[in-house]
């Protein structure tokens, strides 16, 4: 062998690792996900959004309502206290329900409603009530003498506004 000859694999750069895959731009895979997740949470903040805006008037209304003191033997209380809970239920029904012309209901038509508005599950059960269980909302409130139970009527309403939160209507 000529010693002039070198070794030709000696002139070779020793073996290099490629870099390691960098984590920018990501997978189309990844884009996706994170798409659906956006949407996700753009969606359930939302319902979110729209269940804070719908039970809003209910707690206000409640927390007017608690406000109001049941118990009194007054006749002139009662009758203030009755044209309160009136006014509180109707400036609700006004918000709560936007779609229906209640602003101008009065007598018959503003006692129907109620019934319709009351009539259903309270407690689990079902409820119909009759014109007398809510006729004191009407005329009680202006009658120089009343009768009215006003604890008992008192836990209806109650019972209404807390039942409100259940159904599914959406202010808009």
């Amino acid at each position: 062998m000529n010693p002039t000859m070198q070794n030709p694999l000696a002139a070779l750069k020793d073996i290099h690792l490629p870099l390691a895959p960098s984590w920018w731009p990501p997978a189309p895979g990844w884009w996706i996900v994170s798409l659906l997740l956006l949407t996700l949470i753009s969606f359930a903040l939302y319902k979110w959004r729209q269940r804070q805006l719908r039970q809003r008037p209910i707690k206000l209304a409640l927390a007017e309502f608690y406000q109001l003191d049941l118990n009194t033997d007054d006749p002139e209380q009662q009758r203030q206290i009755l044209q309160d809970l009136s006014a509180l239920i109707r400036r609700f029904c006004i918000v709560f329900f936007p779609q229906q012309p209640i602003a101008g209901l009065c007598g018959q038509a503003w006692l129907g409603f109620l019934k319709q508005e009351f009539s259903g599950k309270i407690k689990g059960k079902e409820k119909q009530f009759t014109d007398q269980e809510l006729l004191p909302l009407i005329e009680d409130a202006y009658s120089p003498t009343n009768d009215t139970d006003l604890v008992s009527l008192g836990q209806i309403v109650e019972q209404w506004f807390l039942g409100q939160k259940k159904k599914t209507r959406v202010r808009p």
